[in-house]
Order: C-alpha cells, then sequence, then structure tokens
C-alpha cells in the first residue's frame, strides 16, 4: 500500500516557486528600481522653477512625517522580532536604521512650528526641524551601511551575540535623550552647526553615498536570487538617497521640499511590503527576513551550530572510509539546487542539514555489508534499506530536528514508486528527500565506490536526466543541471573514469 506524507511540499509545473516558498519577480520589480535611479532628473524642472512654489502647512507637514515614522516602526519591530530569532548583527544593525529613521524623522515632525515644541522656544524649532531631518537620513544611513559590510558575515560567527542587548539600549537611550533635547530644551539644538550650508550638504552627501554602497550591496543579493522581496528592498535604499538629494537641492517649504517628504514614504512603503511578501507565505519572521537578505547558507555553519552534526557526520565516515565528504558535498550540492528553485535561506538550512545526515542510519548497517566490493544478496539488500528508518531513530533522540527528518526517511524513494521504505509516489515524497535523492544520485556516480569506478560528470548528467521522472523528480534534476551550468561545484572524484558507460539502473547506486 502506498504511503503519503503529511507533509509534503510540491513544486508545480510551471508555477515558478515552491509552494511555501518565494517569488520569483517580474520585469515590474526592475522597474522599479529603475525608476528610482531616475528620480534625480525630475530636480532639474523642480530646481529651475525655484522649488516649485511654496506651500506652509504646517499641521500637514506633521501628518506625512507621522506616516513615515509608523511604518519604519512596523518595519523595526518586525526586525527586532527576526533578530532575536536569528541572533544575527547584520540584521541588527538593518534594525537600528529603521529604529533611528522612526525616532528622529517623528522628532523632525514633532518640531514643526506650532505642534509641540513650548512657545518660549518657537524661534528656534526651525533649526531643530532641519537638523532632524539631516540626522533622520544620516543615522539609518550609517546603520544600513554597516549591516552590508563586507565580512561581517565572518566576523559576526566569531563574536558573542550578547553585546547586541547593551547596544540596542545605548541606540535607545540616545535617540531618547536627542528626542528630549529637541523638544524641551530645543535652543541648544539651534546651537549646532548642521544647518550651515557646508554642514547640511556634507550630510546629505554622506548619506547618498551610504544608502547608494547599501543599495549595491543588496543589488548583489538580488541579482543571484531576483525574488520580489529583495528588489523592493534595494529600491528603498534608491529612494532614501534620491530624499537625501532632494533635501539638500530644495528650500524648506516647496515643492520640492515636500518632495522629499514623499520619497521617504515611499521608500519606508517599499520596505515594509518587501516583508509582507515573504510574510504572506513564510511561517517566521526568521524566514522573511533571510529571503529578503539572502542571509548566507554555510555548510560549515551548520556543522558548528549543531555540533551534533558535526559528530554524526564524523561518525559515519569513518564507519563508512569509501564515502569521506559525501555527505558534505551532498549537503552543498542540495543547497545549490534549492537556490535555483527559489527556496527561502530556513528551507536551504533545512536542506543542508538533511544532505549532512541522510546517511546517518548507515551507523547501525554492518562494516561487512558497507565495504563490500561486489553487489550486495537479498538479505544484505534488505538490510541496508533499513538505514533511512535508523537514521530517523537515531535523529528523533537529539530533538533538534523536524523537516530533516523527512530528508533522511525518504531520500531512497523514486517518483514511480519502486524506492523504499514505504514506496511514495511523485508530489506524497516530500520535496526536502526528493532533492536530497538528486544530489545524492549525482554525487555517487562522480565518486569512485567499492563495487564500481566514478565515471565523467558529463556521463553522470546523462544518468541522472534519463532517471528524471521514473526515479527522480524532473523539476529537481532540471534544477541541478541549471546549477552545474552556472558554476562547477564540485570536480567529482580524483579517480574518474571518463570512459565509463554506466547505465542508470539500481546498481549505479547500489542501495547506498
Amino acid at each position: 500500500m502506498l504511503v503519503r506524507s503529511p507533509a509534503t511540499r510540491s513544486v508545480r509545473p510551471g508555477s515558478g516557486r515552491l509552494r511555501g516558498g518565494s517569488v520569483r519577480t517580474r520585469d515590474w520589480p526592475d522597474a522599479l528600481v529603475l525608476l528610482g535611479l531616475l528620480v534625480p532628473a525630475s530636480f532639474v524642472p523642480l530646481a529651475a522653477a525655484g522649488g516649485g512654489g511654496t506651500l506652509v502647512v504646517p499641521y500637514q507637514h506633521f501628518y506625512i512625517v507621522s506616516a513615515v515614522s509608523m511604518v519604519a516602526a512596523i518595519i523595526a519591530g518586525t526586525l527586532a522580532l527576526a533578530t532575536i530569532q536569528i541572533g544575527l548583527y547584520r540584521v541588527l544593525f538593518l534594525c537600528l536604521g529603521f529604529m533611528s529613521l522612526c525616532a528622529i524623522f517623528a522628532v523632525h515632525g514633532l518640531t514643526t512650528p506650532g505642534i509641540l515644541v513650548p512657545n518660549l522656544f518657537q524661534e528656534y524649532s526651525g533649526s531643530a526641524v532641519a537638523v532632524s531631518a539631516y540626522l533622520s537620513l544620516a543615522v539609518p544611513a550609517l546603520f544600513f551601511a554597516t549591516s552590508y559590510l563586507p565580512g561581517l558575515a565572518r566576523l559576526e560567527r566569531s563574536l558573542p551575540f550578547w553585546p547586541a542587548g547593551w547596544l540596542v539600549l545605548l541606540v535607545v537611550i540616545g535617540l531618547a535623550a536627542y528626542a528630549g533635547v529637541a523638544i524641551y530644551r530645543t535652543w541648544l539644538i539651534a546651537q549646532l552647526p548642521l544647518t550651515q550650508p557646508a554642514y547640511s550638504t556634507g550630510m546629505a552627501i554622506l548619506s547618498i553615498g551610504l544608502f547608494f554602497f547599501a543599495a549595491m550591496r543588496q543589488a548583489r543579493i538580488y541579482r543571484r536570487a531576483r525574488l520580489a522581496s529583495q528588489a523592493f528592498l534595494l529600491a528603498a535604499f534608491v529612494l532614501l538617497a534620491d530624499a537625501a538629494a532632494a533635501m539638500v537641492v530644495f528650500q524648506t517649504w516647496t515643492v520640492g521640499w515636500w518632495y522629499y517628504h514623499l520619497l521617504m514614504l515611499a521608500a519606508v512603503a517599499l520596505a515594509l511590503y518587501a516583508l509582507i511578501v515573504e510574510r504572506s507565505r513564510a511561517r517566521s519572521f526568521r524566514s522573511v527576513v533571510e529571503t529578503a537578505l539572502e542571509l548566507e547558507v554555510s555548510i560549515d555553519v551548520e556543522e558548528l551550530d549543531f555540533e551534533v552534526i558535526a559528530a554524526l557526520v564524523a561518525a559515519v565516515e569513518v564507519k563508512d572510509r569509501e564515502t569521506q565528504g559525501h555527505n558534505r558535498r551532498v549537503a552543498q550540492l542540495c543547497v545549490e539546487i534549492g537556490r535555483q528553485m527559489r527556496m527561502t535561506a530556513t528551507e536551504l538550512r533545512v536542506l543542508a542539514r538533511s544532505g549532512l545526515l541522510h546517511d546517518v542510519g548507515k551507523l547501525g548497517i554492518p562494516d561487512a555489508i558497507l565495504e563490500k566490493h561486489g553487489p550486495l544478496d537479498e538479505s544484505e539488500a534488505a538490510l541496508m534499506k533499513t538505514h533511512p528508518e535508523i537514521g530517523v531513530t537515531i535523529l528523533k533522540r537529539g530533538g533538534h530536528f523536524k523537516r530533516e527528518l523527512l530528508g533522511v526517511l525518504y531520500h531512497h524513494e523514486r517518483m514511480d514508486g519502486s524506492g523504499y521504505p514505504h514506496g511514495l509516489v511523485a508530489d506524497s515524497i516530500p520535496i526536502e528527500a526528493r532533492i536530497v535523492a538528486v544530489a545524492d544520485t549525482y554525487d555517487v556516480l562522480t565518486t569512485d565506490r567499492p563495487y564500481r569506478q566514478a565515471c565523467g560528470a558529463k556521463e553522470a548528467r546523462r544518468v541522472v536526466q534519463e532517471e528524471a521522472g521514473s526515479h527522480l523528480d524532473v523539476q529537481v534534476v532540471a534544477a541541478l543541471m541549471q546549477a552545474l551550468d552556472r558554476q562547477s561545484i564540485f570536480p567529482g572524484s580524483s579517480r574518474k573514469n571518463p570512459n565509463s558507460s554506466l547505465k542508470p539502473t539500481g546498481k549505479v547506486r547500489r542501495l547506498a
């Protein structure tokens, strides 16, 4: 009887995405980014017209600034939850960027003449408005750029995360102190030289440079995966750079000055939408942020994060010496396949662990069977077929794994139902298992085993493609081919036999 897995994800032909995964972009996100880059061209006619006239409406100014601040606050809150779940400084700095934008721009609105500043200090409120405007972009730009610094990903692996709490506390105290001084000691803010042209222009140029640095780094992420959420975040950084330029070009209360407020509103709205796009399909804030930023998925990191994984992989390789490195190669192939299928970073992490652990059940298989040079007899084959279930039994004791168990248990199932241990068919096989099956098959073909020599990469590709549809998932095989075409992932065995003419039969894997 065929058994259907209750926790199955499938890939719909032509859908362009994994169920529960991330949507590929169409052409319009590219157009959105291009539009953001072209916005400064609209400054020319406005500047020629002296800013487009004057519009002095303090309360309307307060309303639009409040809208920007509230949206930024929602984004900061979302990123704060993700920071707690992920524990990465990159996400923390992004959170602090939106937090500071929210707080300082709110001060910009509250110090608008006639809103909150005491009458005693009304003559200084204009300076407070201007200083807060420049700081509301310069401070977030600094945090955003820090989040994208090259090498930060490597550095944060060696740094403890507990100082992050103190950093957040210091930033919150600093923002609160600035707000208190700006509103109730406004004359102190007026003493700052930031409203002078030299300082304000320099700060605007610095902000523009930092925003474009963050935009370029985000563009690299977008070019790799081309997900809509990544494009929206990229466009948000570009629009914030445009806003910084408009702020310094146009005089207060002119139409051009209002223009920069609208650019900031559009920027934070796009950033929020970037998170909403993924939140509608993801199960956690962690997955949302990991997808938007395409946080790195590393096999080394997965082993370090879960010491039990490193220990189990080492134990398997000691027991089955002929397959040393196999688990890591399968894990890397799984991640590359998942990337081609536009899976989220959380899903890629599951694939990495599934690949690392897929053969852990071989710890329960006798050495004589694992090291046998030749075909297995019926009783030996039956015993070898128990290794997926043995693997799940071992991993369940650790209590750390959930969807990884699906990849371990079902990676020898076949699309036509001829696999084991339960004879699942087609989409009833969990997507994790279908991906591990393809990665496992390719690596087995391209590395030497006790019972046969490796075949060349070209021959291995042919065999895998011939098994697509009958044994292996067609779309997963297509994703593997795309990954192999885009980069040379593994050179294969050092003992390749390019003249090999292996056929796509069960003997190719010998139940491995």
